[in-house]
């Protein structure tokens, strides 16, 4: 597993990458979608692809690869909590 920082931020992690014993690359991070009045964060995985998978459009995951998982989805979720409440407390000020 490897994240990398936000631009503003060396604590937070912006994407987080998990590599499947199978080659594939999941990348998980979150998107800030909406505006001001109507903040919309969103936490994503993209399943990304790997040698001979065919376009297969699921991944299996081992139980060290399911905990990163795991991990990376709550951290993710976390963050974009996080960065709601901020800015619901930028629009008051």
């Amino acid at each position: 597993m490897r994240a990398h920082p936000d631009a503003g931020t060396s604590t937070e992690r912006r994407h987080v990458y998990v590599r499947t014993s199978c080659g594939r690359e999941l990348t998980i991070g979150r998107l800030a979608l909406g505006d001001a009045r109507h903040p919309a964060a969103r936490v994503f995985v993209d399943l990304g692809s790997c040698p001979g998978c065919h376009g297969a459009r699921w991944v299996g995951f081992t139980v060290a690869e399911a905990r990163q998982l795991g991990w990376a989805l709550l951290s993710q979720a976390a963050a974009a909590e996080r960065g709601l409440r901020q800015g619901a407390v930028t629009e008051r000020s």
